[in-house]
């Protein structure tokens, strides 16, 4: 999916002038790609918090989606879109996907479910690049906002990222989120940084305050086209990454959907909103590493873990506090025996510099960690802030970090023990809060299969982990399903830091789990449940029936080993439960809502939903789900009928308009499993004759459909109108035969243009034709010839 791309050239002169007055400065032209993708939550450990964490939505807080506008009338979003000016302006795909990743209901399909499906919604604008006013965003209760667009690159700190900076220390508990750009293979090739590194675009996203997100495939694996950093000063950007399918838009959108997470579960526990730091402290603290070893200039800190980061907040491994001056300030924490690794992130909210200003860095912490057994100090990872090719490519370090605001050190297999975490101000122009959060982790995290997982069955699913064991090590993967004792094989020698394997899962509903045979250990899974997709029709949709029935009926297909099923309506905002049932077909009361799904039960549990579906829209009607006459002009008359179902119906009667009603013309008994009908009749008459069909039940209604018209024309017989005709106009042209060819002939005979003319109501062309009188010939497939007198006027 593309970011939305702001398309303009800033060439040096603009921005001088931009420079010198902000307030002259005028947005670029804004150009959106369309959005399109499959997702996989899955990765990052996202679908692991919505099972563990059923109550962490977002509910509460508010995310504003600041591009185009996004379809506020999508169901997937109703009941929770805070409407704003921008949102009446025309939507875009892409808008519609971001916010459907943020914070999308679930109602339409599973997979349309967002990472905080309970927030509240807002659409803002980009085509103003400078912040929204505070009043506006404070009014609106805004805590995060999603910015998955850009503009060209531009590696230079200037007053829009400076007025973000701004915005943070103003509104501390607001975060902004950016992707980084589709731009790493556009970098330039002159200049201190040739190739992908220094190609974020837009000098908006080399704030200090904001948040950065970078792309990564399904494997986990940089996207060659997300762009990078470092900043104009050698800061980290992005700072992490996550799976875009088809752009780091995506990425951006799964990042501010998980912020929407934390910030609800730190609210939960402390009654306020957290800081935009503490967000970033927890997201820095749990990412997988990705690429080089530590951070680096072109994923970050590594990938969004939002399991981890989750986690972190639920455990409250976190430390908040205020500098005054250098005296250092600490927490201790206990790191159990066999931990895989210990990872602490510091951030924090710096002031803004001057646009001019060489390194942006105004207050300066430092940390680092102490192992009180041994004494043994640890600093955090640092990378050359020089901007030269080489500098750039160069693996982090450990050592003193002079340009961030945000610090990491993380211990591969660290010794038990008691460490205390240090952090200081080395230079300090004001009071400076920050924030600390660590994870303890185990060698091996499961993010799919967890508990209450649902897989489809017959398709081929992701197995995810977190490795953080011996990079180098293998095992074996397997399933059990329940009811069984033995291990069936999925996967031989897997390369455990690829944590993921490709599963072909039997087209079965089971329970199952799996199994990661290590050579130091055994890793089970929790159970899961393969489903099959539950196909939703509809029967019948007798809500405007002549005679008043009222009845609405669906069907789907039989599960095999389901003896239930649970049926879904759309209620004010999610899918409501509506009833159980053990047969395949439900009949509905028109009072509920028309969106309906269903979902087979298993272990007494609902699995997964079937898409919804709107009854009144899906082109049945009461009874009849198609009747149409075969040709629309014809010697005799042949119409087509099939029924949505022959439910509780003992009779269908074909009836033809005469002058004084309708006439009975014959009647047919429907047979089991027969639901397409012909019917036939040849009128005497010539021209329009009406049809139409009657539907007789066993209870007594009496079911009428549309009429439907056929043009009566004998077989050797045409009609042509109008007749005079307008030089210029076409002449329609009633035959029985399905393509003719017309001629015109003028009265003393020469022969003019002519047409293959075809379809029911064929229609012949006039132009050029002087006014008069002209023969129109029309010669049949056969060879039969046809003239009809036609005055042009």
């Amino acid at each position: 999916m593309g970011y939305a791309v702001l398309s303009a050239f800033r060439n040096g002169l603009f921005l001088s002038l931009l420079l010198m007055s902000v307030a002259c400065a005028q947005s670029p032209p804004i150009h959106a790609r369309k959005a399109i993708g499959d997702y996989d939550f899955t990765q990052h450990g996202l679908q692991a918090v919505h099972l563990r964490y059923p109550n962490l939505t977002g509910n509460g807080l508010t995310v504003s989606i600041k591009e185009q506008p996004f379809d506020t009338t999508d169901i997937d979003f109703r009941g929770r879109v805070v409407p704003t000016p921008d949102a009446n302006n025309p939507f875009t795909d892409h808008a519609n996907v971001m916010t459907t990743l943020l914070g999308g209901a679930g109602n339409t399909a599973a997979t349309s479910r967002g990472v905080a499906w309970g927030s509240r919604l807002v659409s803002s604008s980009f085509s103003r690049l400078f912040p929204d006013t505070l009043p506006e965003l404070r009014s609106l209760k805004v805590s995060v906002q999603n910015h998955s667009y850009g503009v060209d690159i531009e590696s230079f700190y200037g007053p829009e990222a400076r007025a973000y900076d701004e915005q943070a220390m103003l509104e501390p508990s607001l975060i902004h989120v950016f992707s980084s750009g589709n731009s790493g293979l556009d970098g330039a090739t002159d200049g201190p940084l040739p190739g992908p590194f220094a190609t974020l675009t837009g000098e908006f996203k080399q704030a200090k305050n904001t948040l950065v997100v970078g792309g990564v495939t399904r494997q986990n694996v940089l996207e060659s086209q997300s762009s990078r950093g470092p900043t104009a000063d050698g800061r980290i950007k992005p700072e992490l990454v996550a799976y875009g399918n088809n752009g780091t838009s995506e990425s951006a959108a799964l990042v501010s959907g998980t912020a929407l997470l934390l910030q609800q579960r730190y609210r939960n526990r402390h009654g306020v909103l957290p800081s935009s730091a503490w967000v970033k402290a927890c997201l820095v603290a749990t990412t997988q590493d990705v690429g080089l070893p530590g951070p680096d200039h072109e994923t970050g800190f590594g990938s969004l873990n939002a399991l981890g980061a989750v986690t972190v907040a639920d455990r409250a491994q976190y430390h908040t506090g205020t500098l005054t001056g250098s005296a250092p300030q600490s927490i201790t924490l206990t790191v159990a025996p066999h931990t895989a690794r210990l990872n602490i992130a510091l951030s924090w909210i710096d002031p803004p510099a001057s646009a001019d200003a060489p390194k942006q860095l105004q207050n300066d912490l430092d940390l680092w960690v102490e192992h009180l057994e041994t004494g043994t100090l640890i600093r955090p990872w640092v990378l050359s802030s020089a901007l030269h090719p080489d500098s750039v490519r160069l693996p982090a370090r450990r050592g003193i970090d002079r340009v961030n605001t945000v610090e990491q050190v993380s211990v591969s297999q660290p010794a038990a023990g008691t460490y205390r975490v240090w952090v200081q101000g080395t230079y300090l122009n004001s009071l400076q809060p920050y924030a600390l959060a660590y994870s303890l982790d185990s060698a091996m995290t499961w993010f799919s299969p967890t508990a209450g997982a649902m897989l489809r069955a017959g398709e081929v699913q992701p197995i995810r982990w977190q490795w953080l064991g011996d990079a180098t090590a293998t095992g074996s993967l397997s399933v059990q399903f329940e009811g069984e004792t033995g291990w069936q094989s999925i996967a031989e020698e897997v390369r455990l830091a690829d944590n993921l394997v490709w599963w072909n899962a039997p087209d079965q509903n089971r329970t199952a789990r799996v199994r990661l045979v290590t050579g130091t250990g055994t890793y089970l899974s929790d159970f899961f449940t393969l489903t099959r997709p539950t196909h939703l029709s509809v029967l019948l949709n007798c809500t405007e029936a002549d005679d008043g029935l009222n009845q609405v009926a669906v069907t789907w297909n039989k599960q095999p080993g389901v003896v239930a099923y649970q049926l879904y309506r759309l209620g004010a905002a999610y899918l409501e439960p509506v009833r159980q049932t053990a047969d395949t077909v439900a009949f509905l009361s028109p009072a509920d809502s028309s969106y309906v799904a269903v979902a087979p039960l298993q272990n007494g549990r609902p699995t997964i939903p079937s898409f919804l579906i709107d009854y009144s829209k899906q082109g049945v009607g009461c009874y009849v789900a198609n009747w149409l006459s075969r040709l629309p002009v014809a010697d005799t008359a042949r119409l087509d009928l099939t029924l949505s179902t022959r439910w509780n119906l003992t009779a269908i009667s074909l009836e033809r308009a005469t002058e004084a009603g309708f006439e009975h013309l014959q009647t047919i008994r429907p047979t089991s499993g027969q639901l397409v009908h012909s019917f036939t009749d040849r009128p005497t008459a010539i021209g329009p004759v009406r049809y139409r069909l009657r539907l007789q039940t066993a209870t007594g209604e009496s079911i009428l459909t549309s009429e439907e018209t056929v043009y009566i024309v004998g077989p050797d017989e045409q009609v042509v109108f109008p007749n005079p005709v307008v030089a210029g106009n076409p002449v329609s042209v009633l035959v029985a035969d399905e393509e003719v060819v017309g001629t015109w002939i003028t009265a003393d005979g020469r022969r003019g243009s002519s047409a293959l003319l075809s379809g029911g109501i064929k229609h012949m062309p006039t132009m050029n034709l002087p006014p008069g009188l002209h023969i129109l010939q029309l010669k049949t497939p056969t060879g039969q010839v046809r003239m009809a007198r036609v005055l042009i006027r």
